[in-house]
C-alpha cells in the first residue's frame, strides 16, 4: 500500500502527526485523516508513505520489521526531515483547496 501524506493540510506539530500515522497503521490503515491525499493499493505487503512537510518530501517504507517502532515511537527517526519541515502552520481553506487541486492534477498529467 502507498499512502500520500501532506502535513501542510493539517498544521499539527510533528509529535501529533507521528501519533496519528501510528494509529493509522495500528487500526488497519483506514484513510480517515485529513492529511492523507491518497491511499493506493500497490499489492505490496509493506506500507510506503510519501510524506510532504513544508517544502520537503520524504519516503518511508514501513516493513514488518519496523512497523511496531513506527506505531509507538513515531516515524521521524526513520526519515531525514530537516528542522524547518516541522514548522507547519495550520492551513486556510484556500491553501487546502490548492494542495488538493495540485495533487489531483499531478495524477492526471498535463
Amino acid at each position: 500500500m502507498k499512502v500520500i501524506i501532506n502535513r501542510n493540510l493539517c498544521g499539527h506539530p510533528p509529535f501529533a502527526c507521528e501519533k496519528c500515522f501510528g494509529e493509522f497503521l495500528r487500526t488497519g490503515a483506514y484513510p480517515d485523516r485529513s492529511c492523507m491525499l491518497d491511499v493506493i493499493d500497490d499489492g505490496r505487503p509493506e506500507v510506503t508513505a510519501e510524506i510532504t512537510s513544508g517544502e520537503y518530501t520524504r519516503t518511508l517504507v514501513v516493513t514488518d520489521e519496523i512497523r511496531e517502532q513506527v506505531i509507538y515511537d513515531g516515524y521521524m527517526k526513520f526519515t531525514d526531515f530537516p528542522f524547518e519541515a516541522s514548522e507547519i502552520q495550520p492551513p486556510d481553506g484556500n491553501k487546502i483547496r490548492k494542495i488538493i487541486r495540485e495533487y489531483a492534477a499531478s495524477k492526471t498529467g498535463p
